[in-house]
């Protein structure tokens, strides 16, 4: 089923011009264009509306390989046999963050291989990929095929690095490749020799996380119900501007509360930076906090004493995911920062950067560190102290670095040019 989105409209008065906004953010000037380009997976109007297209220009070429590959889905899935196939079989691990990453890396590979992609989520977690996901069109969860190959050739990090990388993987015979894990091996697909014409034709603007999100990985009805419920109840559309906040409290093992009062005087200043002109009049804060303890220290932090806080939960509410509910729940704290009109993120965080995958637009990062890492960062300054820009949304691989200078196949330009491991300043 299907449900409208209601535009909330606003007018903000400057010194010299009067100008409407909608929360579609279709005015907003730190957001490019919608392409207006929609795509052949399953979709729900309720995500069309609220998530227009912004930032990535439509790509033709992309378009007629992802609905072949949807075909190819559709086919295997309801065959009898494998006869006719060859598959790859995903087993993502870890929380929801890391998940859906490497389920991005194995579609990026079953969609440049023409290999037909099967996931299995659900077991040792809480959801399964369609408890949260739309796949009425692009099937991938295990449970969606009569038949499909149990076991096949083992991928794994780094004892594959050089095949992976450095081969034409698409004239593999193996009949199914079998990944598991939480590794984003997206780099070793995007400067493989091999690969390197096609991966051009298809992300043409680097933007393999937030294409494919955009297409594959749409929400299921039931997390958009709890996302536009949430934007409404928590009157998001009404801010003037509106920036996404990560408060990641916990550091496993140890169960320490490490935002830094430094960390939180940034996440401030920031934002005050960020504002454009004519904006200032009702920004606004949305905390996407993990634990309990996070939000009642960020209540207590410059934050909350801004007033310009919004979150959803109060800290005794907070129960981390542990049913198909509470998975819906956390990819809705993605989908609420992706509406937002800035994120800014915690360092290396898989929770932050899948919602700037769905936000299309580089975000923020937040950090004390005393030098950025040469991996993740470049060192080139700030907007303010410990606020740095990302170059894009494409998700960040610290191993890459160190493991592609070990390749053959190795040139320079795989460390320099790469687009998910920059982080510079606007």
């Amino acid at each position: 089923s299907s449900s409208s989105s209601t535009t909330t409209t606003t007018t903000k008065t400057t010194s010299t011009t009067t100008t409407t906004t909608t929360d579609a953010f279709s005015n907003r000037p730190a957001v490019l264009l919608p392409s207006g380009q929609r795509f052949g997976a399953g979709s729900s109007e309720v995500f069309e509306k609220m998530f227009p297209m912004r930032g990535m220009k439509p790509n033709p070429a992309y378009d007629k390989a992802f609905e072949a590959q949807a075909a190819r889905q559709r086919a295997a899935a309801a065959a009898s046999s494998t006869d006719g196939f060859k598959y790859i079989s995903c087993k993502p691990s870890a929380q929801l963050g890391n998940r859906l990453r490497f389920v991005v890396a194995c579609f990026a590979l079953a969609l440049l291989t023409e290999r037909v992609l099967v996931v299995t989520m659900k077991q040792g977690y809480h959801a399964g990929l369609k408890d949260i996901f739309d796949l009425e069109k692009i099937p991938l969860d295990e449970s969606m095929f009569k038949i499909s190959p149990k076991s096949g050739l083992n991928i794994g990090f780094p004892s594959s690095n050089e095949r992976l990388s450095c081969t034409d993987v698409r004239a593999w015979n193996e009949k199914s490749l079998s990944l598991s894990g939480a590794y984003y091996f997206v780099p070793h697909l995007y400067y493989n020799p091999n690969l390197q014409p096609l991966v051009a034709e298809l992300f043409p603007q680097g933007q393999v996380a937030a294409r494919i999100h955009r297409t594959l990985l749409r929400p299921h009805n039931e997390v958009m119900k709890i996302v536009k419920s949430e934007y409404d109840r928590l009157k998001m559309g009404e801010a003037s501007w509106l920036f996404a906040m990560q408060i990641r409290g916990n550091k496993p093992p140890d169960q320490l509360f490490y935002i830094t009062d430094p960390e939180f005087d940034s996440f401030l200043s920031c934002s005050e930076a960020l504002v454009p002109e004519g904006y200032t009049d009702n920004v606004k804060h949305f905390w996407a906090c993990d634990s309990g303890v996070a939000i009642t220290l960020t209540k207590e932090s410059v934050l909350g004493k801004s007033g310009k806080g919004l979150h959803r939960w109060e800290p005794e509410e907070f129960v981390k995911s542990g049913s198909i509910n509470g998975v819906r729940n956390a990819l809705a704290d993605m989908l609420l920062q992706a509406k937002c009109d800035d994120l800014l993120i915690c360092p290396w965080s898989s929770y932050g950067q899948v919602a700037a995958a769905y936000h299309m637009a580089p975000s923020y990062i937040i950090t004390d560190f005393l030098r950025p890492d040469g991996w993740d960062y470049a060192d080139s300054g700030s907007v303010v102290d410990m606020c740095y820009k990302t170059d894009s949304c494409e998700f960040s691989v610290r191993e890459w670095g160190r493991w592609s200078k070990q390749l053959s196949c190795h040139n320079p330009s795989m460390n320099s040019d790469y687009p998910g491991k920059q982080w510079t300043t606007p």
